[in-house]
């Protein structure tokens, strides 16, 4: 039994749909993420907070994830869930004595989005950067660990979202 096996059993605990302990080899990063991210969402021509890199490149942002050995790798179905129990299971590892644990998931805490609305965000200190902005190809990590990862054809579709908690 692993030491993290506490956090996969709080993301079932979480509705979480799939957890797994991956290692930064695990996790594939593509430069054309990042394209997809800077042309491809409304968000970062905004230059909102959901987006913001904070002046990191993406040689030093691949760097940081590559330096965790342990990486919770979430599938969910409800992005609003999946962005709590990131969270809520960061927080969980960092009071356990992983205190360089981090998530990286795109804001979706809130039901409506006050960033969207050009307001302020009322939770900034709970906003984690989106894994597209990491360079992180999710399609192709999902599914070297054999978890659904498709494009949608229609609204029907059944929506696979995914997150990470690195922890070290």
């Amino acid at each position: 039994m692993s030491k993290f096996d506490k956090y996969t059993q709080m993301a079932k605990e979480l509705k979480i749909a799939n957890a797994g302990i991956i290692t930064s080899d695990e996790v594939y990063f593509d430069i054309r993420a990042i394209l997809k991210c800077r042309w491809g969402c409304e968000d970062f021509f905004n230059q909102t907070i959901k987006c913001n890199t904070r002046n990191t490149s993406y040689q030093e942002r691949t760097e940081m994830i590559k330096a965790y050995d342990n990486i919770l790798f979430l599938h969910s179905h409800d992005a609003r869930e999946l962005s709590h129990a990131v969270l809520k299971i960061e927080r969980a590892a960092f009071l356990d004595g992983h205190y360089l644990s981090f998530g990286v998931r795109y804001c979706n805490l809130c039901k409506s989005c006050a960033v969207d609305q050009g307001k302020s965000c009322p939770t900034p200190e709970k906003v984690r950067p989106c894994d597209q902005s990491f360079g992180i190809d999710v399609y192709k990590t999902a599914r070297n660990q054999e978890l659904p990862c498709n494009v949608l054809q229609n609204k029907e579709d059944i929506q696979n979202r995914y997150g990470f908690v690195f922890i070290e």
